[in-house]
């Protein structure tokens, strides 16, 4: 089955969507963070998004069509959670991006040469709608929010694509969210210190 006739039936195991962010990825993007990881890095800060349980299931036609009535959205950003765990969805949802010109940013715990070495076909076609991946598991020991988006410095950004470069992406940023119940959700990237200081200023 090829992944443009698969979209009709993947299901996405999603944590969180965010239609419109700028504080994941180079310009205007739509953020989805998927739910289950294996993984388990010692001081993961999502650690809420480790169980598989099913939480809220999107398509990935349901993740396009809101990144596409989004003003200015240039692309989507895939977080974890882990990607790669969810292989045929992620693919899905890649290959639909491109189709309606869309940039892809996937975010995953394992290394670019674990997911090749996998040689599942899921992953390589996920891989080859991917135009930035940041790999590597989040490591306590190398701690270090000097680059956007990352927290050890192990974690590397592969550009497979020309669409982007190191300098699209701006320094870390943090975006507060207040929903109509009260509830405060926040996405973004930096130290705990930054994120309760940007709460203590709402």
């Amino acid at each position: 089955m090829s992944t443009t006739d698969a979209a009709s039936t993947c299901r996405l195991n999603v944590h969180r969507f965010v239609a419109a962010t700028r504080a994941e990825g180079p310009g205007t993007r739509s953020c989805v963070w998927l739910q289950g990881c294996s993984r388990h890095c010692s001081g993961c800060f999502a650690t809420a998004t480790w169980s598989h349980a099913p939480r809220l299931t999107m398509t990935p036609a349901d993740i396009i069509g809101q990144a596409l009535a989004a003003p200015h959205v240039e692309g989507i950003t895939v977080l974890g959670g882990e990607p790669f765990e969810q292989p045929q969805a992620l693919a899905c949802l890649l290959a639909a991006a491109h189709r309606h010109h869309l940039s892809t940013l996937v975010f995953t715990g394992y290394t670019h040469e674990e997911l090749t070495a996998s040689r599942q076909a899921d992953i390589a076609t996920a891989l080859a709608h991917t135009d930035v991946l940041v790999d590597g598991p989040y490591r306590q020991e190398q701690r270090d929010f000097g680059r956007p988006l990352v927290g050890s410095a192990n974690q590397r950004f592969l550009f497979f694509s020309s669409r982007y470069s190191m300098s699209d992406f701006a320094p870390n940023r943090v975006e507060v969210r207040i929903s109509p119940d009260g509830t405060i959700g926040l996405n973004g990237m930096g130290p705990m210190e930054t994120l309760i200081d940007h709460l203590r200023q709402q």
